[in-house]
């Protein structure tokens, strides 16, 4: 691709409170083999170590805005739409990283393939000591498979921006809590089709700083806000059809329903050990 037909790709990276992650994040990104780049970072709440972390890297490619905190990454995304001036936008998350030539094939593949209009990848996953992918979520997806189990990453989307501003960003609603990012790929998977390359191309954080519960109320309590976040994004998008997400639906419910007797078990069978070590 020459460099002069390369079109801009607005980069959207919303954060809150982890500069440290930031860092690393914003260098994955700035270290792209494609150079035809802006990168927006939307602070979601006012935080000077998020801003220090982009006036430190110093590069004019880098601009930053900060708002009120809204409480999820939605709003900062859509904050970042509104400014973006990119032919494409791409997201990424404050603790994923990107490998070099991602954007490069993205955008390489969409630019050859028209009848495209987003694009993802695979990724990897990585803690404090290891990396690991898992096969599921490896695979090309459907909007029939993504109405069951959503394998898109958010981090590795490139999409046209025209169609963003056709069909709608991010949804704000609390309806779909925080499954905007699925609610958002479930909307433009009717109206658009989806390239993926078959390339492990982000790494995704999937560490101790996630905002991950820890004890066993918490997340049983996080299922259930899953469960009605995903029933919230069907019925969200009237154009699917009442039809089509009738077995889904169930499906979601009776996952749910095995998370929370697995935590409960799991719960019940630490507590009997630590019984038995005290007795």
């Amino acid at each position: 691709m020459e460099r002069c037909t390369s079109p801009l790709v607005s980069i959207i990276v919303p954060t809150h409170n982890r500069p440290e992650f930031l860092e690393k994040t914003l260098v994955s990104i700035l270290n792209q083999s494609y150079k035809m780049i802006e990168v927006l970072v939307i602070s979601n709440g006012i935080n000077d170590r998020n801003k220090a972390v982009v006036e430190n890297l110093n590069n004019p490619k880098l601009r930053y805005f900060h708002q009120e905190n809204s409480g999820g990454p939605a709003s900062p995304r859509n904050y970042g739409i509104r400014e973006a001036k990119g032919k494409y936008l791409a997201f990424c998350d404050d603790d994923d990283l990107w490998m070099p030539e991602k954007l490069y094939k993205q955008v390489k593949a969409l630019e050859e393939h028209a009848e495209y209009g987003l694009c993802y990848t695979k990724m990897i996953r990585f803690d404090e000591k290891n990396e690991w992918s898992v096969p599921h979520e490896g695979k090309r997806s459907t909007f029939e498979s993504i109405l069951y189990v959503n394998t898109i990453p958010i981090s590795s989307v490139v999409i046209l921006k025209s169609l963003v501003d056709l069909y709608g960003g991010f949804s704000e609603s609390k309806m779909v809590g925080t499954s905007e990012d699925y609610e958002f790929l479930l909307r433009h998977a009717i109206k658009s089709k989806y390239y993926f390359l078959d390339d492990f191309l982000i790494k995704y954080w999937s560490g101790k700083n996630r905002t991950t519960a820890i004890d066993s109320g918490r997340r049983i309590k996080d299922c259930i806000s899953y469960l009605k976040g995903v029933l919230g994004c069907y019925l969200l998008n009237k154009n699917i059809g009442f039809s089509r997400i009738i077995k889904p639906a169930f499906f979601q419910i009776k996952e749910c329903l095995k998370s929370i007797a697995y935590i409960i078990l799991t719960k019940y069978k630490l507590i009997k050990i630590s019984r038995e070590c005290h007795d």
